[in-house]
C-alpha cells in the first residue's frame, strides 16, 4: 500500500498531531522565553513587576489551581500547578491551532504569523485580564509585552513546524 493509499499521518490523526505540535511548541517556548528574558532591562523588569506577579503563564497555573482547591498552593504545589497548566494550555491551543490551520490555511503563511499575532493579543490581551491574572496590555511595560508576543511567534512557528513534518509522512 502506498502512501498516499494509506492518507497521510495529519489526515488519519489530526488530533494526535496538534496536541503534539502544542505540547512540543511548549516546550521550546518555554526556552526561548528565558533567550528572551534577557532582552528585557531590569527596570522594565521592575516596572512589570509593579503590576503583576509575573508572566501571565508564571501566574495562571497556580491562580487557577488555588481556585479549584479553595486554599494556598506551597511551593510544591505550585510547580505541579505550573506543569500541569503548561500541558493543559499546550493541549488546549495545540488542538485549536490544528484546527484552524486547516479550515484557514492562510493562516500558516510566514510561519503561522497570521495566526501567532491575534494569539497574542486572545491570551495577554483578553483572557488573562479577564481571569484577573494579568492587568490589560496597557499597564504592562513595552518590553515583557514584546517577549510575550515573541513568545507566542515562536510556540506558532514550533507548532506549524511539527504540522508540517506530519504532512510530509
Amino acid at each position: 500500500m502506498s502512501v498516499a493509499e494509506k492518507g497521510s499521518l495529519v489526515t488519519r490523526h489530526p488530533l494526535l498531531v496538534g496536541a503534539a505540535a502544542g505540547l512540543i511548541a511548549g516546550m521550546v517556548t518555554g526556552r526561548a522565553d528565558r533567550l528572551l528574558g534577557l532582552l528585557v532591562s531590569d527596570a522594565q523588569k521592575r516596572r512589570e513587576r509593579t503590576v503583576r506577579k509575573g508572566s501571565p503563564h508564571e501566574i495562571a497555573g497556580p491562580y487557577f489551581a488555588e481556585k479549584l482547591l479553595g486554599r494556598s498552593l506551597g511551593r510544591r504545589g505550585e510547580k505541579r500547578a505550573k506543569l500541569a497548566f503548561s500541558v493543559a494550555y499546550g493541549l488546549g491551543w495545540g488542538l485549536l491551532h490544528g484546527r484552524l490551520r486547516r479550515r484557514f490555511p492562510r493562516l500558516t503563511r510566514l510561519a503561522g504569523l497570521p495566526f501567532a499575532v491575534p494569539f497574542f493579543f486572545a491570551c495577554d490581551g483578553c483572557i488573562a485580564p479577564l481571569f484577573g491574572i494579568s492587568p490589560r496590555l496597557t499597564r504592562i511595560p513595552w518590553q515583557p509585552s514584546l517577549k510575550e508576543l515573541g513568545n507566542h511567534i515562536t510556540w506558532t512557528a514550533v507548532s506549524e513546524m511539527v504540522h508540517r513534518l506530519a504532512e510530509k509522512r
